[in-house]
């Protein structure tokens, strides 16, 4: 859902009202999350609140359009559950409205027609990975000596913080796995996977201070997948 200028600033007024709560924005985060719609008394549960407080929470959201519901058999019969689940809509709120997407959109299609297509996809990586290093030395300041590699961890709070909606998988010594559920430029990499995509591996890998060749991805939001998960060795 993206949101743009309101002259009676209605629908912000709303946003503010249902956002203002920070159980409800956990709801929020936890049903993006979420892989599979989910009761309010499972959220109930989660969040330690009673079923009808838990559910107020959700019906919130809804009237948002921001979540949707629907029913669940039970397995001992009777009457269907009523499930909640992300509608998986983007908000964007910016005030005055911005064309960022619409100049991107441009962009990428310029690329698209002018290279050939393994040269962008190289491009694209290599521009995503001079931005995870520089953004990489930010983090870790003046008196780190470059190039920096950041911790797992601090690539995760920098992703989360961004929006990317990401958590660390299972994994084995020597591994890291991240989970990506949001991706922050979701309408674009399914337009232009090849271009984005590239990019976006780029950044991880040169926050990480990794080769690509240490990287194995599993799911692609993308293609249809409910997560990018990336694999790398470390």
């Amino acid at each position: 859902m993206e949101t743009t200028y309101e002259k009676d600033g209605k629908y912000l007024g709303r946003l503010a009202d249902v956002f203002g709560d920070p159980t409800r924005r956990g709801v929020y985060r936890h049903l993006r999350e979420a892989a599979d719609p989910v009761t309010a008394t499972e959220v109930a549960e989660v969040f330690g609140l009673h079923r009808t407080v838990a559910r107020a929470h959700l019906e919130r959201l809804c009237e948002l359009g921001l979540v949707e519901s629907g029913t669940r058999r039970r397995a001992g019969g009777g009457r269907p559950a009523k499930t909640y689940v992300h509608t998986g809509e983007r908000l964007e709120v910016m005030l005055p409205p911005r064309r960022y997407e619409m100049l991107s959109r441009t962009l990428l299609h310029l690329i698209e027609d002018s290279m050939e297509a393994d040269a962008a996809a190289a491009a694209a990586f290599s521009l995503g990975r001079t931005f995870g290093e520089e953004t990489a030395a930010e983090i870790a300041g003046d008196n780190v000596q470059r190039p920096v590699a950041l911790a797992p961890k601090a690539v995760l709070a920098w992703m989360d913080g961004a929006g990317y909606g990401v958590s660390l998988g299972n994994s084995a010594p020597g591994k890291v796995v991240l989970e990506v559920h949001n991706c922050v430029y979701r309408e674009l990499s399914e337009e232009f996977p090849d271009i984005v995509c590239r990019l976006d591996l780029g950044i991880v890998c040169g926050m990480l201070g990794v080769d690509e060749a240490v990287h194995t991805q599993t799911h692609q939001l993308s293609r249809g997948d409910g997560m990018c998960r990336h694999e790398f060795r470390l």
